[in-house]
């Protein structure tokens, strides 16, 4: 675990004197993490305030927590370098999951239950095997690849989604965590939300990424019987146009609007309600629309939080 101690050491080195006492006041001002007292980093020096952090979190959790620092300061590149030190250091899998029967029953989440500090990555042996059962060769090219994250929180007349700054959190580290670069918008309307899905679909990057996320967390309604996405200023008499038709995503993504993720994983999930209908509804087979050489709409995958 000493490399790990090391490796946080290295990062702040990095930071002049005046960042380094920033990041000393974020240690001592919490929110994301049990403060450490403001008389024991006051004189401080780098490698006090590791054993510091080491003490008051664990090592495990103080690499972490000093990427999450960063990042509220606005030092990108050092924490994106600390995490990806941070992940390299991490074992392949504990010794018992390497031991555990192939298949395990599922069980309940506890009550108890706190998102781990990184994804644990199947161990080699096991790697190989699965390469094996499908006749396929390992591959060591590096994930590429974007997401859009768009979460509506505050509403000006619906409620506001209390708690949803915490799904935001999780499914930004989710995605980090996967090796996707984030583009991340907080309350939009819906002409807002379609301008950034369609700006999404024209980055340059494309052409060297192998997929791409959209993740689009807010209210929810049913308008002509297609499923659309609450703006911030949605009000049914004074606002009833503030809202974005999800199908209007594979319309910005699909083959001819942005050719460059052609053949390429499309992964869209939704989290929101989508109106008071019944369970049951009526439904029916939709051909893609198709030109002389590829499917519009093709390698999508979209996913609903809730039924119609």
């Amino acid at each position: 675990m000493a490399s790990i101690k090391n490796m946080i050491h290295d990062t702040l080195s990095d930071l002049r004197q005046s960042d380094f006492d920033v990041f000393k006041w974020h240690l001592s001002n919490g929110g994301t993490h049990k403060s450490i007292s403001v008389g024991k980093l006051e004189n401080a020096n780098r490698h006090n305030v590791v054993d510091l952090m080491e003490q008051q979190y664990s090592l495990s959790k103080a690499g972490m927590i000093a990427v999450k620092v960063l990042r509220k300061m606005n030092q990108n590149e050092l924490a994106d370098r600390l995490e990806r030190k941070l992940h390299e250091v991490q074992q392949p899998v504990q010794e018992e999951a390497r031991n555990a029967p192939e298949y395990m029953d599922l069980q309940p989440i506890q009550s108890d239950w706190q998102r781990a500090n990184s994804i644990t990555p199947c161990s080699q042996q096991l790697k190989e095997r699965l390469l094996k059962q499908k006749k396929s060769e390992a591959t060591s090219s590096q994930r590429k690849g974007s997401a859009l994250l768009i979460t509506n929180i505050k509403f000006d007349y619906l409620s506001h989604r209390d708690g949803a700054e915490k799904d935001e959190e999780n499914m930004e580290w989710l995605l980090r965590a996967l090796g996707y670069s984030v583009e991340k918008h907080t309350n939009l309307s819906g002409e807002e939300i379609d301008g950034k899905v369609k700006n999404f679909s024209k980055r340059s990057e494309y052409r060297a990424s192998d997929s791409t996320f959209v993740v689009i967390m807010s209210h929810g309604d049913r308008f002509d019987n297609k499923d659309a996405i609450l703006g911030v200023h949605y009000d049914p008499f004074k606002h009833p146009n503030d809202y974005f038709f999800v199908e209007k995503i594979f319309s910005h993504l699909n083959s001819e609007n942005c050719p460059a993720l052609i053949d390429k994983p499309k992964v869209i999930l939704i989290q929101a309600c989508r109106g008071g209908h019944p369970g049951g509804v009526e439904v029916s087979d939709r051909e893609f629309q198709s030109d002389a050489w590829v499917h519009r709409e093709k390698d999508f995958a979209c996913f609903m939080s809730s039924l119609p």
